[in-house]
């Protein structure tokens, strides 16, 4: 009776809440529609992405689009560099001078402007200057060279030589006397440039006379080149190859001759004042009436060289060695430093 009771108590307290209001528990979403709002999840977050996916179609198809444009203008490009080459070869080949000349500064421009060709240039313009300089001009030792072949060493002389790669700077042999000068002037930095011939091949030319002051020769190998009455002055000649080279009566004044190999070189009344000759080679070299006030020749060969009427007043012969130098008593040695020098009277 009393669990009776009970059961009807709580049947109206129940029913009490209902009409007051109260809410019924929460019932759990069923799995289906827990699917759909998965579903409307998504295509809200695909909604929002829509623009940026389009935005990263269009940048990959620009940037296809570029990249097949920039390739046909690298083809094109190539083209135009191609047509310029072969003109210019072939106005190489005319009868006529000033068209041979439109071809050199065809490509000097070619060299300019497409720089990986620089190498090509250099061996076709050595070539060129090769082929039209086997012999001395009309057999006159006064001849210069034709206006077409000192084009193309000026030329060559203004290139840049950082860019040559493996171009060959072969002028072995070549008859260039009274080469006239070459440097150019540049308005940046408002002074003559240019001459630029290092490592170059001058072996066995005929350089006579030439104008290269100033001329960048740094090891170049000029065995056997006459450079007689030659303007060198202010050249760098560093490390270069002089072996038996003969360079009588030229004009080296503060020229820097160190490290030369010059063995047998000529020096006959040769203007060295000032020069430098550290560590230079010139073993069994003529120095007969040599210039070399001031001149440096620390550590520098003289051995068996002659010295007759060789003029060293104020040179620095710091630890030269010129054991067994000919005609040393003839030579002239005032105010020279010769701290730990061999082959010298005391």
């Amino acid at each position: 009776m009393a669990r009776l009771n009970t059961s009807a108590r709580l049947r109206r307290i129940s029913q009490r809440g209902t009409r007051h209001g109260g809410r019924p528990p929460a019932k759990r979403p069923r799995a289906d529609e827990r699917t759909t709002a998965h579903r409307l999840q998504w295509a809200a977050l695909a909604a929002a992405s829509l623009p940026g996916i389009a935005a990263l179609a269009a940048l990959l198809f620009t940037w296809a689009s570029v990249e097949q444009s920039g390739e046909q203008l690298r083809i094109a490009e190539q083209g135009q560099v191609t047509g310029r080459f072969n003109a210019a070869i072939g106005n190489l080949a005319s009868s006529a001078v000033d068209i041979r000349l439109g071809g050199i500064y065809g490509l000097e421009r070619l060299m300019q402007n497409a720089p990986d060709e620089q190498p090509t240039v250099v061996t076709l313009l050595t070539a060129y200057v090769r082929e039209h300089t086997r012999d001395p001009a009309n057999g006159r030792a006064d001849a210069h060279p034709a206006t077409d072949v000192q084009a193309a060493m000026t030329v060559l002389a203004n290139r840049d030589p950082a860019r040559d790669g493996r171009g060959a700077f072969d002028l072995r042999n070549v008859h260039l006397r009274h080469l006239g000068y070459m440097g150019m002037w540049n308005p940046n930095r408002q002074r003559v440039t240019g001459i630029n011939f290092p490592d170059a091949d001058f072996s066995g030319a005929d350089l006579g006379d030439a104008d290269l002051e100033h001329a960048r020769l740094s090891g170049a190998a000029m065995a056997d080149t006459d450079l007689q009455e030659a303007g060198l002055d202010g050249a760098d000649l560093s490390d270069a190859v002089l072996t038996n080279a003969d360079l009588a009566r030229s004009r080296l004044a503060q020229a820097d001759l160190s490290r030369i190999q010059a063995a047998g070189a000529h020096f006959e009344d040769t203007d060295l004042k000032k020069a430098g000759l550290e560590g230079a080679s010139l073993r069994r070299a003529s120095l007969v009436g040599a210039s070399l006030p001031g001149a440096i020749l620390r550590g520098a060969d003289l051995r068996e060289a002659d010295l007759r009427d060789a003029d060293f007043t104020g040179a620095d012969l710091t630890g030269a060695d010129l054991t067994g130098a000919k005609n040393v008593s003839t030579a002239e040695f005032k105010d020279t430093i010769r701290t730990n020098a061999r082959g010298l009277p005391s």
